[in-house]
């Protein structure tokens, strides 16, 4: 019964390690520009209020669309495509990326005090052991910020809008707050959503881990 799951799994990650080539920051034209600038805006608005950190951390870092807004004495992105770290590093060469899956983050427990993660876990076949990897190297007073697409009807209608992002994704979830709010819950506390880009991004901002709470 796990087999089909798993090729699945290893068939999406495939993609991401090996057939992306797109650079957030100046491949997007028209309406996609518009909305990576959007969600790129109102993610340096919630890093602004967090203010400075020792280590931030930012998850699916791309090419450095996010990254280049962290404010903090240690800056490191992860992404599981060499292409697009080679991009982030001459982006942004003070911080330091790193080629890795998210549900196996070479780093150790209790590092991260503010952890970015913008529109990546609706790429993730299993989401919640990408989530349960992010707390474990969060601080338990940490900040963890970020967005995925909302369940919004407008997001069907994408591949007609949009000229310029990579068609041949294979796999992308919408989330409801509901949804989205039982899964990050499950890892962090205090968690709190809202919509941004005219519905479509749902943002969130939690604290983590919660030690209280059981993820299984």
């Amino acid at each position: 019964m796990d087999a089909s799951p798993h090729n699945d799994a290893r068939s999406v990650k495939r993609y991401y390690v090996v057939g992306e080539f797109y650079d957030w920051v100046t491949d997007p034209r028209a309406l996609e520009r518009i909305f990576h600038w959007g969600r790129s805006t109102v993610a340096k608005r919630l890093i602004r209020r967090i203010g400075r950190s020792r280590f931030a951390l930012d998850i699916g870092c791309g090419t450095g669309l996010i990254t280049r807004y962290l404010r903090s004495s240690r800056i490191v992105g992860v992404d599981i495509n060499r292409w697009n770290l080679g991009r982030a590093k001459r982006r942004i060469p003070d911080a330091d990326f790193v080629q890795c899956d998210v549900e196996h983050l070479p780093l150790r427990n209790g590092l991260a005090d503010l952890v970015v993660c913008t529109e990546v876990v609706e790429h993730l076949y299993l989401p919640a052991r990408a989530l349960g990897e992010i707390a474990r190297v969060m601080r338990p007073n940490g900040t963890f910020i970020g967005s995925v697409p909302s369940s919004n009807p407008l997001w069907r209608f994408r591949n007609i809008l949009s000229v310029t992002h990579p068609q041949s994704e294979p796999f992308h979830n919408n989330f409801s707050k509901p949804q989205l709010k039982a899964l990050l819950s499950r890892f962090f506390a205090d968690t709190n959503l809202f919509y941004e880009n005219l519905l479509m991004n749902l943002f969130f901002m939690a604290r983590g881990p919660d030690s209280s709470r059981n993820p299984a």
